[in-house]
């Protein structure tokens, strides 16, 4: 049952969401303590919840891909009455954790993310190929939520700042991500852009996308405080490598390119998390 449970709340995800919560936490209040340990259950229960629910409406177009056939509701390992219960239950958990933080704005994004992924995101997947472009604001709200449960403002330009690098950072992520289950998309009758807009146009698109991200990368050392000279330079030689490396087989093409994009994508970001960080922190204690 565990293994069933835990692909139901996308264990691994939802673990993520809770990192970029606590990433956005020590950036205002660099301090492990019991709210720290709150933001980060908090998001972690809201994030299982909205993948939960995710999954209740999408259990019939899931069993058409490879990808998410295997979840416990295609296979039947879960009925949907229980998955329901199972979302109400981490919603009400991660609830009661911002209720303790006593943090307003908390509750009101709360209420947004699930409003914006699982009531216009996910039905909108089924309309469009750009869905993403709503889909990608509540997944990019996590590190906003540690950031107001530190006691920052969320109106502060630097949260603004990583809010706008998250948000860029995961249209390229999504979009070479599906791009390798084109075919079973089409089957299973969602549209994504390599599809609608044809290999061309989609290209320019991603290459678009991932322009304005590395762009996104390169303003962080002026919207978002850092302090450090030496943070400051890495991260600009970050944005630079960024876009020499994945900017390059993205050009050139081909499935093996995109796929090392799409990693070195990722990495980027967890890269630009750690030099905010140690920026942070350094300038906290040293």
């Amino acid at each position: 049952m565990m293994r069933p449970l835990a692909r139901l709340v996308r264990l691994p995800v939802s673990i993520m969401v809770a990192v970029s919560a606590a990433f956005g936490y020590l950036l205002v209040r660099p301090v492990f303590d019991t709210e720290l340990g709150l933001a980060c259950m908090g998001t972690f229960w809201l994030a299982s919840a909205c993948s939960v629910l995710n999954q209740i409406q999408e259990r019939d177009s899931d069993a058409l891909l490879s990808r998410t056939a295997g979840r416990p509701l295609p296979m039947g390992q879960i009925s949907v009455s229980v998955a329901l219960c199972i979302a109400l239950v981490c919603g009400a958990a991660a609830v009661a954790c911002f209720l303790m933080l006593k943090v307003p704005a908390l509750l009101w994004m709360t209420c947004g993310i699930v409003l914006s992924y699982n009531a216009v995101y996910t039905p909108l997947k089924r309309r469009t190929g750009f869905a993403l472009l709503v889909g990608a604001v509540p997944g990019a709200m996590p590190p906003v939520m540690g950031w107001a449960a530190a006691g920052g403002s969320v109106a502060d330009v630097a949260a603004l700042a990583v809010f706008a690098v998250y948000y860029l950072w995961q249209v390229p992520h999504f979009w070479l991500r599906v791009e390798r289950d084109a075919g079973e998309y089409v089957r299973a009758g969602l549209p994504i852009p390599v599809t609608v807009f044809g290999h061309e146009r989609y290209r320019m698109l991603l290459r678009l996308w991932f322009h304005a991200y590395v762009a996104g990368i390169l303003l962080l050392p002026l919207f978002a405080r850092m302090q450090t000279p030496q943070m400051r330079v890495a991260m600009t030689l970050t944005a630079v490598s960024v876009f020499l490396l994945t900017g390059t087989v993205l050009y050139k093409g081909g499935k093996k390119g995109h796929r090392a994009a799409f990693q070195w994508v990722n990495a980027s970001l967890a890269i630009v998390m750690c030099l905010l960080l140690a920026d942070r922190l350094f300038a906290a204690y040293y």
